[in-house]
C-alpha cells in the first residue's frame, strides 16, 4: 500500500486556497430564464427602436424575433411577462 502523506501535506499547505472549490450556483428557474430572454428582446427594441426582424443575415436578431413570436403565441408566457413588457410587444390580456 502506498503512503499518501505527501498528499495530506499538500492539502494542508494550500496557502493560496487553490483547493477551496466554490459551490456551483444553482441554475435559473424556467421563469427566470423566460424573463431573461424577454429582457434581451426589450433591450434590442430600446437599442434599435424597432422590433427584431427574422433577418437571416443577422442570426442574433433572427433568434430574438423567433423567441418573441413564440412568446406571443403562448398565453401562459405572455401573461407571465406582462410586467416586463416595456414596449407593449405582447398581446393584451384580461385578468
Amino acid at each position: 500500500m502506498e503512503d499518501f502523506n505527501w498528499l495530506q501535506d499538500m492539502i494542508a499547505d494550500d496557502d493560496l486556497g487553490l483547493l477551496n472549490v466554490k459551490k456551483k450556483s444553482s441554475s435559473l428557474t424556467a421563469d427566470e430564464q423566460l424573463v431573461s430572454k424577454f429582457t434581451e428582446i426589450n433591450y434590442f427594441v430600446t437599442q434599435y427602436g424597432r422590433v427584431p426582424d427574422k433577418n437571416k443575415a443577422n442570426i442574433s436578431e433572427f433568434m430574438l424575433a423567433s423567441r418573441l413570436e413564440a412568446i406571443k403565441s403562448n398565453p401562459e408566457q405572455y401573461m407571465a411577462l406582462a410586467d416586463y413588457d416595456e414596449h407593449n410587444l405582447l398581446p393584451e390580456h384580461q385578468d
